[in-house]
């Protein structure tokens, strides 16, 4: 059962999709009230993303050649919402953009056909909300070095299951913040495996019998 905030949250934010039934013809944020510009920023800070503010405007994303460079081609970010997510940098924020026009494309399309009531949408949406929070951040050392996830690949919706601290721990673990290295665990020693970052050669020591992120989130901490 989702927290009770995250159901308010959700709320308010189907609330807002429901009112407003033709989106094409809002434009600006302005045509918004203050509460309701308020609820696209809360959606999206609930849904674990770091927004600085909701303004108008498009994103599209440039498909790539074979080589990894720009083929010239683009898509859409944001087909269906109107807005999209600035963020601390002032940049824009393509995930959750991505992510907030998949949450408008998913209650407008699902209050039509099949046709779901506004307590089944505002359900979907709190539940969506807590799937898309990325796994806290597990500190390595008391210096200050962290591991976050591997963000998952966006392959056809930005609405996407994140790791999870009863997850099993990668062979490739996850990135090394602030120095952005990948960091994998490897075996090093009988009794020893270690979190070790590509870039930078961290190596964090924990016992072999820890599986999960949890239990290295637990193992850590004592230390």
């Amino acid at each position: 059962m989702p927290e009770k905030s995250v159901i308010v949250i959700a709320t308010q934010f189907v609330d807002l999709i429901l009112k407003h039934q033709q989106w094409s013809q809002i434009k600006e944020l302005p045509s918004l009230s203050p509460d309701e510009g308020q609820a696209l920023f809360a959606i999206v800070a609930a849904a674990g993303f770091d927004p600085k503010e909701v303004i108008s405007g498009k994103l599209v994303g440039n498909y790539r050649d074979q080589d990894g460079s720009n083929s010239g081609v683009t898509y859409p970010i944001n087909r269906f919402c109107p807005f999209k997510v600035m963020d601390q940098e002032s940049r824009d924020d393509y995930p959750a953009t991505g992510w907030l026009d998949c949450a408008f494309r998913h209650v407008v399309q699902d209050s039509i056909a099949p046709k779901k009531s506004r307590e089944q949408l505002i359900e979907m949406m709190a539940l969506e909300i807590e799937r898309s929070v990325p796994l806290a951040s597990i500190q390595l050392t008391p210096e200050g070095d962290w591991l976050s996830e591997d963000p998952p690949s966006i392959v056809v919706s930005y609405f996407i299951n994140h790791t999870r601290d009863d997850d099993e721990i990668r062979s490739c673990a996850g990135i090394h913040v602030y120095c952005n290295g990948w960091m994998d665990r490897r075996q090093a020693t009988a009794t020893h495996d270690a979190i070790i970052c590509r870039q930078c050669y961290l190596r964090v020591l924990f016992p072999r019998e820890i599986k999960t992120y949890g239990e290295l989130r637990r193992a850590l901490a004592t230390k």
